[in-house]
């Protein structure tokens, strides 16, 4: 009976590994794949004062990556994303890349069915402009 209990906790040991792998493997995909999210991204002064105009947005979320449906037609493509629990919810970061527009990058806290969030775009030509966006979680 000894020698079953000992055999038993050593599969189990060995199974330990693989659990933990699936665990990490169902995170490192994204807390957030599977949501879209209607956002309204404003300019902030100095970006209006460059002409910048309120525009929205849908965020896409899927296998690990995040794409920006305006932001595709600019030539930024999806890209990974990081997030991080925070409290009740959720941060998430990514930066994305355009061969003729430059790079945005993205920060926000997703609380509940709510996003809210800052945008950096640092142009081609090296102009910055700074956003800021708000939403909510699409009902499919």
């Amino acid at each position: 009976m000894r020698r079953i209990v000992m055999v038993a906790a050593l599969l189990a040991l060995a199974a330990a590994p693989a659990v933990m792998a699936a665990a990490q493997t169902q995170v490192m995909g994204g807390p957030l794949d599977g949501t879209k999210w209607n956002v309204k991204v404003t300019p902030d002064e100095a970006a209006m004062k460059k002409g910048e105009k309120v525009f929205d947005d849908v965020l896409v979320f899927d296998g690990g990556y995040v794409s920006m449906s305006e932001c595709l037609k600019y030539g930024f493509k999806a890209s990974k994303y990081t997030a991080d629990k925070s409290g009740d919810g959720w941060s998430f970061q990514t930066e994305q890349m355009s061969k003729k527009q430059g790079k945005s990058i993205w920060t926000a806290d997703v609380m509940g069915d709510a996003v809210k969030g800052k945008m950096v775009w640092t142009k081609a030509d090296g102009t910055v402009l700074g956003y800021m966006f708000e939403g909510r979680k699409a009902v499919k």
